[in-house]
């Protein structure tokens, strides 16, 4: 097990979840994932244009697959390239679709809690659309978005969606969306209802071009990964910009294309860097901490499981070089948990390698 000590901050590497698959045991081009209740993850499948593998997939820590809604049957009337998930409060789920421009809600067993439904036909500029669902009392709920057509482009208007990239709750259940080709963060009640947006096209500070994740710490601040300026923005909730994390370049710390970040409850920064393959690790005031690299030397359960049942992988793999194996592969997510685990979600590898930061550690008064 890999243990690195740095600034006393103790960070274990664990082991991985995950590993290839259409279907079942395994996630297919994954695009993000959030985290639900008793150790439980939702894993978004990007899938690919001609493999109908796109979806969630519900798991948990221990590698068991409790329920998954991919496929067809998630595709039936919804978009076809997912790209973002979060969970609100009641662990309903929230996902978005950027060839749609739409955000799709399901419940905790993935069931989809209603239809997107245009409520002004033949618009050609922007349609309101409503989601009128069943919440878990039973009553009514109407998810009252205005979501950008195809092809269309004005961000003068509140509300349009063109290309949702990242979703994030707050304490307040307040739902952060990155307006991707708007270069923009919208804001929105869980029902959907608009309630403000900041951002503009630019690298100045407080600009955005491409934003991609984004997280909201405890304190109600958000953090951006500004994907094309390559660095992290961090705000306040009415979107006043507050600092940077990183910045472009190949030295420690600097960024190359950030796709995703999270804070833990330390005030920690962790920022997954999709285009240098690396995790980086900044303390509250942007100083640079250690970036990881990877840690898998070990496949998954589930890969291990498909391994066991293929004679002649098992040969070829003798044969081959697995250092390379160990590494992150366009790393897209990143999410932390109250108890120090940090989770990195790889596209490429489909999977998720996990490290731990030690809680309450105090650094000895003497050496033995």
């Amino acid at each position: 097990m890999l243990t690195q000590y740095i600034r006393g901050r103790i960070f274990n590497y664990d082991y991985c979840i995950g590993g290839a698959g259409v279907g079942g045991k395994g996630f297919f081009l994954p695009s993000d994932f959030a985290l639900g209740s008793d150790r439980t993850l939702y894993v978004l499948n990007k899938s690919e244009e001609f493999v109908s593998a796109h979806g969630i997939t519900k798991c948990n820590l221990d590698s068991d697959l409790i329920w998954e809604n991919r496929g067809d049957d998630f595709a039936r009337g919804r978009g076809p390239f997912p790209t973002a998930i979060a969970v609100d409060s009641g662990e309903n789920i929230y996902v978005a679709d950027e060839f749609k421009n739409q955000v799709y809600v399901f419940d905790v067993d993935g069931n989809p809690l209603g239809d997107w439904r245009p409520s002004e036909p033949g618009n050609d500029r922007a349609s309101k659309r409503i989601l009128t669902a069943q919440n878990t009392a039973g009553e009514g709920v109407a998810f009252d978005l205005y979501l950008k057509k195809v092809g269309t482009r004005d961000t003068s208007v509140e509300g349009e969606l063109n290309g949702p990239m990242g979703l994030a709750f707050d304490n307040d259940d307040q739902l952060y969306v990155s307006d991707s080709y708007n270069h923009r963060v919208q804001v929105f009640t869980k029902n959907g209802t608009f309630l403000r947006k900041w951002g503009t096209y630019g690298a100045g500070e407080g600009e955005l071009n491409l934003p991609w994740g984004l997280t909201v710490d405890k304190e109600g601040y958000v953090y951006v990964a500004d994907w094309k300026n390559s660095r992290v923005q961090k705000f306040s909730p009415d979107g006043d910009y507050l600092a940077t994390f990183g910045g472009p370049g190949s030295g420690d710390g600097e960024l190359h294309r950030p796709s995703s970040v999270a804070v833990d409850k330390d005030g920690d920064v962790y920022v997954a860097d999709w285009g240098r393959d690396c995790l980086h690790i900044y303390e509250s005031d942007g100083t640079h901490l250690v970036t990881f690299t990877g840690d898998a030397e070990q496949p998954s359960v589930w890969a291990q499981a498909k391994l066991d049942a293929d004679l002649d992988r098992q040969r070829a793999r003798k044969r081959a070089d697995l250092s390379r194996e160990k590494y992150f592969y366009r790393p897209v997510s990143v999410r932390v948990d109250d108890e120090g685990r940090i989770m990195v979600l790889e596209s490429r590898l489909n999977r998720i390698q996990i490290y731990v930061k030690e809680q309450d550690w105090v650094e000895p008064s003497f050496i033995l």
